[in-house]
This record gives C-alpha cells, sequence and structure tokens, in this order.
C-alpha cells in the first residue's frame, strides 16, 4: 500500500466523521478513533517524543481534526512500506466501523 492510499483512506474516514450528526457518535465511536488514532502514534518514529506522552482525548466535533494531525505527522516521517500498509489497514478498519 503507498501513502497515496493512506491519504485516500484518511480523507475518507475524516469526511464521514464530519459529516455525521453529533448524536450518532457515541463513545464507541471516540473510543475507537482515539485507540486508531494512539496505534498509529505507536507507529510513527519521532524520537523526540517523551516515552510518556499520551494522545489527549477529544470530543466529537475534534475527532477528524486530531486523526487528521496524528496521520500528517505519521506521513512526516521515514516508514517502511509494511508499516505504511498497517496503518492504511488500520484507517480502513476505522472507516467501516464508523456508523
Amino acid at each position: 500500500m503507498s501513502r497515496d492510499e493512506i491519504i485516500r483512506e484518511l480523507d475518507r474516514v475524516t469526511t464521514r466523521l464530519d459529516t455525521l450528526a453529533v448524536n450518532r457518535i457515541d463513545q464507541r465511536v471516540i473510543d475507537t478513533v482515539h485507540a486508531t488514532a494512539c496505534r498509529i502514534v505507536e507507529s510513527t518514529n519521532d524520537p523526540q517524543r517523551p516515552q510518556d506522552a499520551e494522545l489527549p482525548r477529544v470530543g466529537p466535533i475534534a475527532l477528524a481534526a486530531q486523526l487528521t494531525i496524528v496521520v500528517r505527522d505519521y506521513l512526516a516521517t521515514t516508514t517502511a512500506a509494511s508499516r505504511d500498509a498497517a496503518v492504511a489497514e488500520m484507517l480502513t478498519d476505522l472507516r467501516r466501523s464508523l456508523p
């Protein structure tokens, strides 16, 4: 999978999140997006990130923005193609899990 596929999946997920009615974004959705974002952060090579750094939890309105920042940070690093494939799969799985 290429980085273009990561961007394409990110666009699909963020569009879905941005168009969901806020009352449809329940705690399960928030937790799923947060867990995916955390896994992407863990996949990001950032030697400057403190070991104890935690991704903050955000509300429904900020989910797409947080995910975009996390993915853009990931894309700004050099990674193996296998890691890119894993991130693309994470985003695809997230998109499929959304209401």
